[in-house]
């Protein structure tokens, strides 16, 4: 929070991240997706957690596979 609260536009970060938590926090919550990796929105296959797991644990994440779409 300081390094947000330090820019300039710090509430401006802050809505963007509260709004995307609503958007997609239901998803969590109603499919248990912390505890099953095929319904985590970040975690499924496609998605840049998947591509860098399958290179090994703890790969660090490609900007090149950040901004791809997963696949649906």
């Amino acid at each position: 929070m300081p390094k947000v609260v330090a820019l300039g536009d710090a509430q401006h970060i802050i809505d963007i991240v509260n709004e995307t938590a609503q958007k997609y926090g239901q998803y969590y919550q109603q499919h248990d997706a912390w505890n099953h990796e095929a319904d985590n929105l970040t975690h499924r296959p496609g998605a840049p957690w998947s591509i860098a797991h399958t290179k090994g644990q703890n790969t660090l994440l490609s900007d090149d596979d950040i901004v791809k779409l997963p696949p649906d």
